[in-house]
């Protein structure tokens, strides 16, 4: 470094770029964190939301039950007034039962489909479709439900929807006894309305009526089996559930959590719980699950850099205004050569590290400058200093360093052949003799010039010394010259 000051501080080359490589390995480990963290939220939040929809599932399928129950026993009721208006109709006519289409006139009339005349025996004994008559209790497992109607005459019975004996076809079947007690009176009627709601209630249905989620997947399927019966996307009906996802595993009332590979590829969450006869389990695709990491991560690596830029040049401003500090610890105000402190750090080092055999020590004096602040003021001293001090940076300062360290005492430290110096001597004198001649003034400055070379065995404090004997001799030279007082 020369006696110049620095116009602006940098960070070394070398450090920039292992702030840099630091900085990137930060960032890189907030982001692999943050994708830690992410992937576990991701994981918890999908596992709270399937919860949510078995249980939002398994209160659809309770409601389901429940209203199709209630709507079964309303008409089981309607059906059974029925079949005792019709009996009261016959009984106060008893000319119709005769007659089978005076029956369907009657059918009609009360909106069934078929009337059976039963007697005591549980035999059919008329109607309006004579193709049955002679069918009992006995004849099968559907008629064979009414047969408590045999030992409690003031029974009435009401049959679900069932497959009939002759045709096999969806009826449900009302019966009383008639007010005299020596006959029943059937009613047959194809429930439309009832299929219908129960083909509403089915679980395909009630499954494909629930809300829809991205890479969410509702499905239900069979307790024993694992056939999946159900689906919200429709896909996976009629495939099996993972081998691992059975009511064993499970268990009853309560929910379990699996994390499974899926045979079309890829994983998958799956929660599951058993209600009744059915598994209920929510798929969600792990792809889909984290398909919010990328752009999250983009986000924060943006976020992360602008940071990083920002902290970069807080820490560089930092580091030049600490930097700053100590150069101007060490650095003379007026002339900007590096002070007394700086100079005896200088002298420590070459202590410990001799500066080799092209080192040249100089050491040099203002004269005159007490009498220039006794005659003309500091300011006029201050600016003798500031135009000798411009003299040694122009012919010194880029061979070493320069030290003020004093008020009119300077120091040169040279790397450089003796013999160039020579003429760097030269070129000083007359650089101050120019000076003196344009700002109309007296500039001297008493040397003394020290090679390494000369004394190779002198410790830098000895060199030190004899340079400053040397200079020494050189004032006392310059005033018996100029006949001065000493100063």
């Amino acid at each position: 470094m020369t006696g110049n000051k620095s116009n602006g501080i940098k960070i070394n080359k070398g450090n920039k770029y292992l702030l840099i490589a630091l900085t990137a390995v930060i960032i890189a480990l907030l982001l692999g964190i943050q994708y830690f963290i992410q992937v576990r939220n991701n994981r918890a939040q999908a596992f709270l939301t399937a919860d949510v929809l078995i249980d939002q599932v398994e209160n659809v399928l309770k409601n389901n039950e429940k209203k199709q129950l209630t709507f079964i026993n309303s008409l089981k009721e309607d059906y059974v007034t029925r079949a005792k208006a019709i009996s009261y109709i016959f009984d106060r006519n008893p000319w119709i039962r005769e007659y089978v289409p005076e029956i369907n006139r009657v059918a009609k009339l009360i909106n069934v489909d078929e009337i059976h005349i039963f007697d005591e025996d549980g035999v059919i004994i008329g109607g309006n479709i004579p193709d049955y008559y002679g069918y009992s209790f006995d004849s099968g497992e559907q008629m064979a439900y009414f047969k408590p109607m045999l030992r409690d005459k003031h029974l009435t019975m009401c049959q679900n929807v069932t497959p009939n004996t002759a045709e096999e076809k969806p009826m449900m079947y009302a019966i009383c006894w008639n007010d005299r007690g020596n006959e029943m009176v059937q009613v047959g009627i194809e429930p439309l309305r009832l299929l219908d709601e129960l083909r509403a209630n089915e679980i395909t249905e009630v499954i494909a009526g629930m809300p829809s989620y991205d890479g969410i997947e509702i499905v239900v399927a069979d307790r024993n089996t694992q056939e999946i019966q159900a689906s919200s996307t429709g896909e996976m009906i009629g495939d099996l559930l993972p081998e691992e996802v059975n009511a064993e595993n499970i268990g009853i009332d309560r929910i379990e959590h699996f994390d499974l590979k899926r045979d079309k590829g890829g994983r998958a969450l799956c929660a599951a719980s058993v209600y009744n006869n059915f598994i209920i389990a929510i798929m969600q695709s792990k792809d889909a699950l984290n398909d919010n990491i990328p752009l999250s991560m983009g986000i924060t690596f943006v976020y992360l850099l602008i940071a990083a830029v920002v902290l970069y040049n807080v820490f560089r401003n930092l580091t030049a205004h600490i930097l700053e500090e100590q150069q101007n610890a060490n650095t003379d105000p007026m002339t900007g050569f590096y002070n007394r402190r700086a100079y005896e750090t200088a002298l420590e080092e070459y202590k410990k590290a001799p500066p080799g055999e092209r080192f040249i020590y100089v050491s040099m004096d203002l004269n005159g400058l007490k009498q220039v602040n006794d005659r003309e003021g500091h300011d006029e001293g201050d600016r003798l200093i500031h135009i000798v001090g411009t003299c040694m940076k122009r012919c010194f300062g880029n061979y070493g360093r320069l030290y003020r360290i004093g008020g009119d005492e300077f120091v040169a430290l040279i790397f450089d052949d003796t013999s160039h110096v020579q003429k760097v001597k030269k070129d000083f004198e007359r650089t101050l003799e120019e000076e003196a001649v344009k700002n109309n003034m007296t500039i001297s400055v008493s040397c003394g010039f020290v090679a390494l070379s000369e004394f190779p065995d002198k410790s830098i404090d000895e060199i030190a010394k004899i340079a400053d004997e040397r200079m020494y001799e050189s004032k006392e030279e310059y005033y018996k010259t100029h006949d001065r007082r000493r100063g």
